[in-house]
Order: C-alpha cells, then structure tokens, then sequence
C-alpha cells in the first residue's frame, strides 16, 4: 500500500473541502420550484386586500414587514444566504403584493364595493399561510444560491415567470417579484 506523501496532504484536503462545498447545478424545477412559491404567496394578496377593506386598515405595514425581513435575514445567513440580498428579494414579495391589493382597492372604490361578508381573518388564516411560505422560499433561494447568474437559470427564469406568473398577475406585479432574480449584465 502506497502512502501519499504528508506535503501532498494539505493539497487533498483542500480540493476536497472545495468538492464538498461547490453547491449542486440548479435545475429547472429549482426555478419552477421558486416560482411557484412566489405565486402562492402573491394569491394570498388578494385575501388581505379583502380583510384590509372592510378593516380600512393601511395596505403598508413596515412594522410587521421590519419584524418579518430581521427574521428572513437571520435565517437567511444560517442557510448561507447573503443576509442582505435575501432581505432584498423578501421587501421585493411584500411590494409585488401590495401592487395587487393597492389595484383591487382602486377597483373596489371606482365600484364602490361594500364590505365583504366574510373576509378572511389576517391573524388566525392568512399570516399563518404567509409564515408557511416563507421558509420554503428561504430553502429554495438556498438551492439556488450561487447559480442566479448562470445563463440556464436565467433562461429558465425567462421562460417559466411568464407561464407561472403571467396568467393571473400584470406586468408591474410579476417584475417587482422576480427583480431581485435578475443579474445584470
């Protein structure tokens, strides 16, 4: 049995900490994945807006959405996400759904809508979905980390936002949710 020699060892184990810590290639369902968590949050847009109308309580919320993007940082770092851009991408989901309540709020006033008979409770059914969501969409961010910029993962963004996003949201809303997914080139 042959011994590697001891000054090859550092070598080694070098290129084995680098094997084991190059994250897998994203995949098209990774994007697909993302995608469609995005859209489940954006569906619970329109129950909030309906609690929100007959409550006349303000759509914007920063203390809520503060207590919500210090939590999603924290966890984003244990996932090895950049605490910042993850916080980005969180502030991003919150806008994109207040761009659908905001519309149907403009639409319910120019109808000059009455209360709803049984909108949701924010506490008790629709904030409960949201906390749900959101460490499934810390997961798949995590998956992904690392490979936003890859041409495949951003073809795939391309292709794929339409379809999941497209049929159900507006331009302004599908572009401030998937922003933070874009790379610059």
């Amino acid at each position: 049995m042959r011994h590697l020699p001891s000054a090859a060892l550092p070598a080694l184990i070098a290129l084995l900490l680098t094997a084991c810590a190059t994250p897998p290639p994203a995949t098209r369902s990774d994007v697909e994945q993302l995608l469609t968590l995005q859209k489940a949050r954006l569906d619970v847009a329109a129950p909030v807006a309906r609690s929100k109308w007959n409550s006349h309580a303000p759509i914007d919320d920063p203390a809520r959405e503060g207590v919500i993007l210090d939590d999603v940082s924290a966890r984003a770092q244990k996932l090895g996400l950049d605490a910042t851009w993850t916080r980005r991408f969180f502030q991003d989901q919150f806008e994109a759904g207040k761009i659908v309540q905001r519309d149907l709020h403009r639409q319910w006033r120019v109808e000059q809508r009455p209360p709803f008979a049984n909108p949701p409770d924010l506490a008790l059914q629709v904030r409960p979905v949201l906390d749900r969501l959101t460490p499934d969409l810390l997961n798949a961010l995590a998956r992904l980390n690392g490979h936003w910029c890859e041409p495949g993962v951003q073809r795939d963004l391309a292709e794929l936002e339409p379809e999941i996003l497209g049929a159900d949201y507006a331009p302004a809303v599908r572009e401030r949710a998937v922003e933070a997914l874009r790379c610059e080139r």
